[in-house]
C-alpha cells in the first residue's frame, strides 16, 4: 500500500507540474518566451524526477503484488489525489457551477464503485465467490 500511495501522490504532483509546464510552453510558442524564467526549468525538473520516482515505486508495487490488485488501487488513489491537488492548486471548483461539481463527484463515485466491484468479483467462478 505504501508503494502505491507514494506512486499515486507523486503521480498527482507530476500532473500538476505538467499542467504548469504546458502553460509555459504554450506561452513560449505564442512568442512570450517562458524559457528564461527559472520556474519553467524547475517544473521541468519536477516532472522528470516525479516520473522517475513514480515508475520506480510502481515497479516495486508490481514486483510485490499482483497486477490485478495494484492497478485498481493505483487508479483510484491517483484519480483521488489528482482531483484534490487540482482543487487545491488551481482552485478548479471556484469556476464551476454546483451542477458541474456534483457531476464530477458522481463520475468519481462511479469510478470508485466500479473499480471496487471489479476487484471484488474478479475471483468469482460461475456466480460463486471462491
Amino acid at each position: 500500500m505504501v508503494y502505491i500511495g507514494v506512486c499515486s501522490l507523486v503521480g498527482s504532483i507530476s500532473v500538476m507540474s505538467v499542467k504548469a509546464l504546458g502553460i509555459a510552453l504554450k506561452l513560449t510558442f505564442s512568442r512570450m518566451n517562458q524559457l528564461v524564467y527559472p520556474q519553467t526549468w524547475a517544473f521541468t525538473l519536477v516532472v522528470a524526477s516525479c516520473v522517475i520516482t513514480q515508475m520506480n515505486y510502481l515497479n516495486k508495487a508490481l514486483d510485490t503484488f499482483n497486477t490485478a490488485v495494484v492497478s485498481p488501487i493505483y487508479y483510484v488513489m491517483f484519480t483521488s489525489l489528482t482531483i484534490l491537488a487540482s482543487v487545491i492548486l488551481f482552485k478548479d471548483w471556484d469556476r464551476q457551477t454546483p451542477t458541474q461539481i456534483i457531476t464530477e463527484m458522481c463520475g468519481f463515485v462511479t469510478i470508485l464503485s466500479g473499480t471496487f466491484f471489479l476487484h471484488k468479483t474478479k475471483d468469482m467462478v460461475d456466480g460463486i465467490l471462491s
